[in-house]
């Protein structure tokens, strides 16, 4: 009620001063309700972006698998070709020991 009695009793200027302070405050609170906006709207971003991780290095990991798995079927592949090579290459050769020596047993006409 002192309060009452006391912005009745004030002055056109002291009212003017104190509609000024009430605009810096408001403006003051504006700020503040702004930063704290753009906090809440920051951190919403954050935990969006922390609840995805596990399943990007879920992701990450299978794809580095699958990525083993290819190179482990590449090299088993290389070694199966070295190897049908290697033995083709020993029948070829034992094909040819076996003419040399058959032709060699023969007697010459």
């Amino acid at each position: 009620m002192a309060e009452l009695t006391n912005a009745l009793s004030m002055s056109p200027a002291s009212v003017t001063e104190l509609k000024g302070t009430e605009t810096l405050d408001g403006a003051m609170i504006l700020a503040i309700l702004a930063v704290f906006g753009v906090l809440s709207i920051m951190l919403y971003a954050l935990k969006g972006f922390l609840d995805q991780l596990p399943e990007f290095f879920a992701s990450l990991r299978r794809a580095w698998e699958a990525w083993q798995e290819l190179k482990r079927a590449r090299r088993k592949a290389r070694e199966l070709e070295a190897a049908q090579r290697e033995a083709a290459r020993r029948r070829a050769a034992r094909r040819e020991t076996a003419e040399q020596q058959g032709s060699q047993s023969q007697p010459a006409a």
